[in-house]
Formats: structure tokens, C-alpha cells, sequence
């Protein structure tokens, strides 16, 4: 593993993006239209541990995965916002003694959010989102290969609550993953509520939980339950107007027939 060589990577993508934009906010609503918004995020994967079919957690071998992934959106439209994902890994498994090691970009998204309309305060809209796999996937319970397909169509309500006093907004998203190659398409239900902490300081909880809707080839179902929680700190304008660095944990809470990880985040938002 040559952390040097993602380090360079980040310091290179994160000093092209420290330029004027305005303040970051979170995905849900549309983006007006001809404005964009990237999140370069750099993370850290850690498991030796794996839920069996049963529920019951037992040691397999270490795995460790860093990533570099940028995301992006950009309001195409008034109801119509693009976006796109790309991410390079470096993975590595150590299996008694045996290691084995990989790197290179893993995959490539592209879709688009239409907003439908608000109903009871909340904003619905559809997602669709396609998925390029481009290496073979250590931490996917179906095998995912190199050359795999994904299609994902979804529901998003965003809205605007009050949590103890302070402004808050919640995201929350239900889709179906169609997959190729005879992998088992899933079903995702994924949760976010952020709320300003301070000026300029957001907390971002989230709940992420994926599960299988059909077996694996060795006759598995699987499904992965996740708890995250972040901080995203604006840079002071004087500095770096409008740009704002992001760090925070997730862990894996519950699981059948899917790893145990612990990942480190680290991101910067960019408005432009």
C-alpha cells in the first residue's frame, strides 16, 4: 500500500477546488439550474470480521480498502439534477499470511434526480442512477466483477424539521437496484439528518442499510445495516470562500453474510 501516492492525489484534486463558491449543502433538493456542487472524499475501510448467514459475527482474514471517490451534481434544469461518481481504491486482504492486493478506478456512476413536487412540506423526487463496475469488488457479497452493470431507480423526501431548536433537514431515500451477471438485485433504504450545530457547522447522521432480494450464487441472502456521523465545517471566507472540509466515522451495525468495517472519511465540498 503507497498511502504517499493517494495523499499526492488528494493534495493535487483538493488544491484545484479551493477557489470562491458558495457555502455547501446537502443533496435532496435540486440545484438551480447552471450551479454545481463536487465532494472529493477520501476514506479509509477496515474489517477482519464478517456476519455469517446467522447474524453471528466471526474473524475471516483483514481487509483494507482506501478510496479516493469525487461526486458531483449540477442543476441541468429547475426539477433536473445531474449526477456522477468516480472512484479509484487500493485494496489489500490478508488471509493467513497470504496477501493480495489490488488498485486502480473500481467504478463509474452517472444519473439524474427529477423533482416531482411537495406534498405535506416534503419535496419527492426520482432518481436513477447507473453504475459502471471496473475491478473486481472484495467487499461484495455477490462478487462483483470488472464489466458489471447496476441500475438504480429510487424515491427521495427531503424536507425541513426542527430537532431540539435548531434547523434541521432530513433525506431519505428507497430504491431498487437491478444487477447483471446473475448477482441478486437489492433494495436500499438510506436515511440523513443534518442540523447546524454552529454557524458554518453542520452534523450529518446517517443511517445506510442495503439488502439482497435474491441469493447469491452460493445460495446466501445478505444485507448490511450502517450508522455514520459526520462533522462539515465552512472555511472561514477569507480563506477558502464557500468551500467546506468534512470528516467523520461509519460502522457497521448489523449484517448477514456481509463484512463488519469501520471507515474513515474525510471529504472537501466545493459550490460553484
Amino acid at each position: 500500500m503507497r498511502l504517499s501516492h493517494i495523499q499526492r492525489c488528494i493534495a493535487t484534486a483538493g488544491m484545484a477546488m479551493l477557489c470562491a463558491a458558495p457555502a455547501a449543502r446537502a443533496g435532496g433538493w435540486p440545484l438551480p439550474r447552471g450551479e454545481g456542487e463536487v465532494i472529493l472524499t477520501y476514506s479509509s475501510h477496515r474489517a477482519d470480521e464478517r456476519y455469517e448467514n446467522s447474524g453471528n459475527k466471526r474473524w475471516t482474514s483483514s481487509y483494507t480498502k482506501h478510496e479516493i471517490s469525487p461526486y458531483a451534481e449540477y442543476g441541468l434544469f429547475d426539477r433536473v439534477t445531474l449526477v456522477g461518481e468516480a472512484a479509484w481504491r487500493e485494496e489489500s486482504t490478508n488471509y493467513f499470511g497470504y496477501r493480495f492486493e489490488d488498485r486502480g478506478f473500481s467504478r463509474a456512476k452517472a444519473g439524474a434526480r427529477v423533482s416531482l413536487g411537495t406534498w405535506e412540506e416534503t419535496l419527492f423526487s426520482l432518481q436513477s442512477i447507473a453504475t459502471l463496475h471496473l475491478a473486481d469488488a472484495g467487499d461484495d457479497p455477490a462478487a462483483t466483477r470488472s464489466g458489471d452493470w447496476d441500475a438504480e431507480i429510487g424515491l427521495v423526501l427531503a424536507r425541513n424539521e426542527k430537532l431540539f431548536g435548531l434547523d434541521a433537514f432530513s433525506v431519505q431515500e428507497f430504491a431498487w437496484r437491478w444487477r447483471d451477471s446473475g448477482r441478486p438485485d437489492q433494495i436500499r433504504s438510506d436515511i440523513t439528518i443534518g442540523t447546524n450545530l454552529l454557524p458554518g457547522t453542520m452534523l450529518l447522521l446517517k443511517s445506510l442499510n442495503t439488502a439482497s432480494i435474491g441469493a447469491t450464487e452460493t445460495g446466501e441472502y445478505y444485507l448490511s445495516g450502517k450508522i455514520a456521523v459526520s462533522l462539515v465545517q465552512e472555511l472561514p471566507p477569507s480563506i477558502a470562500p464557500g468551500v467546506s472540509i468534512e470528516a467523520g466515522i461509519e460502522q457497521t451495525a448489523f449484517g448477514r453474510s456481509a463484512i463488519d468495517e469501520t471507515v474513515f472519511r474525510l471529504a472537501l465540498w466545493r459550490r460553484f
